[in-house]
Formats: C-alpha cells, structure tokens, sequence
C-alpha cells in the first residue's frame, strides 16, 4: 500500500495530536487489512468494520484520532471458512493467530505483522507473535424474544465457554452434585479434553446453532454483559463502503443503528484512553528484537 509523504505528518484531529509514531502504527494496521481483504475477496467472505472502526469510519473519515487498532467483524460461517484458509494465506510477514495457534484462550481471531512490535503480554513465550495487529470478531446468534430456543442454545454456549476458562470450577460445581443443562457425563468428558479441543466443540456448536435469532453478537459479550448489545442481521442485509483513511471500508448499510446500538448517541465526542493503553507499540522494530533489547 502506497502512503503520501504528508499521510505521516503530525497534526491535530479533533483537539487531540495525533504524532507521526501513531500514523505509522495506522500505516501498519492498514496494511494487514489490505492483506485481510485481498483473502476475503479470493474465497469470497464478506466483513464489515466494527467498533470504533466503524465509527471512525463514519464519524471521522478513517481512525479515532486517539484509537490505534482497526477491528472488523465477520459471522460466524465467514469466519469459520477464514479459520480453516487463514494457516496457507497469511504467510511472512503476517502471522494469523487465534486460540488454536498461541498459547492463550480467545474468543476472537488477529492478523499480526512480525516486522513490527505491540507487546500486551511480558511474561509469555517469545515465539507468541506480538506485532501490530488488526481484531477480527465472529458474530454469533444471540438470544432473541421471537425464539425462546435461542435462550436455551445461549445456556449451553455459556457453560461451554466457562468449562474452556474456567474448568476447575465447573468440575468441583459437577462434584457437588449441580445440576447443569448439559449432562454431567458428557461435561466430564469434555471437561477431559485439551482446551484447545474444547474450543473446537464451542466453535462448532456456535456454527451449528447460527441464524437460529435474529440477534448476533461477539459471543463473549453476549454470554457476560449486563446489557445486551446485540445487532440485527437485517442491519447487514446490504453492504456500503465509506472511506476510512486512503481506503474504503466494507460497513452495514444501516450503520446508524448497529453504532446507536453499541454507543448511544455515537456523534457525539467524548476522547478517551485507546483499548491497547497499556500495550507497547513501536512500528519500526520487531517484538523479538524489543524483547531481546529492552525485555529480556
């Protein structure tokens, strides 16, 4: 991707400066999603910009002035396929990673670029990739009134997911006689397995019970928030672009309610900390060779 001299000038957005260090942490991100495209247009597998990308998309034209991370969502049956391509397709100096590929339970997937550094964990293995990386979030079907199925299927999908973070505590629960919506036997034996063989089985359960609501969310959220925040998958029936940077970006066309939604009234301006605050960013160097020099 090609980047105007003047595209890495520090300026200021909206009362907050924005130094060329950040815009070239944006280049960074924005090129692993360029790569993130060019994958989803060759199987093809649809995406849209979510969170505060898609409200820099509409608000600002491309990036928060004060975010440094582009996140995407995908349902669950695109992003499935994307899981089982993603291994051949993202290739040096891209690093695809979920729960399957690094030492860590997430509910989501990244795309890491090794050139550079974004260090959220010190005390893990210097083979975890941790350069700069794009968030890609699966949808999943999500309790809905209309179906009172769906709040069994969410019942299920919760202690699924407890049993993977929290197995200790759901065995000692079975131990003591409590009783769950899933037999006591079958926990057992899952609760037996590797947990990235866990996963697996929440994964496929969540595919296999997709569309069965009309509401879709990132299924941690779902499962933990006190208030839902779900999306309506006619608020994607059609696809828009809107510009994002020197790019344009796949977003629902009813981007207004998926951000009303997720934000309240998302036009107005209320600056905050970026998610990654705490993470150490620097574009130039590689994490391992941060690490080797100022970690070690």
């Amino acid at each position: 991707m090609d980047f105007a001299p003047s595209f890495f000038k520090e300026e200021t957005r909206s009362g907050f400066l924005v130094t060329e260090k950040r815009k070239k942490i944006w280049a960074t991100e924005l090129e692993i999603l360029e790569r993130f495209d060019e994958v989803c247009k060759k199987f093809p597998l649809s995406y849209y910009a979510g969170y505060g990308t898609l409200l820099g998309a509409v608000r600002h034209q491309g990036f928060i002035p004060w975010d440094d991370d582009i996140d995407v969502l995908m349902f669950r049956n695109d992003y499935e396929e994307l899981q089982s391509v993603a291994p051949w397709e993202f290739t040096e100096p891209y690093c695809f990673q979920n729960t399957y590929s690094g030492n860590i339970i997430w509910a989501l997937s990244k795309i890491r670029d090794s050139r550079t550094t974004a260090i959220e964990f010190r005390d893990i293995s210097r083979e975890f990739n941790q350069g700069i990386f794009i968030d890609i979030f699966p949808l999943d079907s999500v309790p809905d009134p209309v179906n009172p199925q769906s709040f069994i299927t969410a019942g299920i999908q919760k202690l699924l997911w407890n049993a993977i973070v929290d197995s200790g505590s759901v065995l000692t629960a079975i131990e003591q006689g409590k009783q769950f919506i899933l037999d006591s036997d079958f926990l057992l034996d899952y609760l037996k397995k590797d947990y990235r063989q866990r996963f697996r089985i929440f994964e496929e359960f969540n595919l296999s019970h997709f569309g069965e609501s009309q509401a879709f969310d990132f299924i941690t959220d779902g499962i933990y928030q006190e208030r839902c925040k779900s999306v309506q998958k006619e608020w994607f029936k059609d696809t828009i672009y809107l510009p994002f940077e020197n790019i344009q970006i796949p977003a629902p066309a009813e981007y207004d309610k998926v951000l009303t939604r997720l934000y309240g009234d998302y036009h107005q301006l209320v600056q905050g900390a970026s998610d990654h605050e705490g993470t150490i960013m620097e574009p130039d160097i590689p994490y391992k060779e941060y690490f080797a020099k100022y970690l070690d």
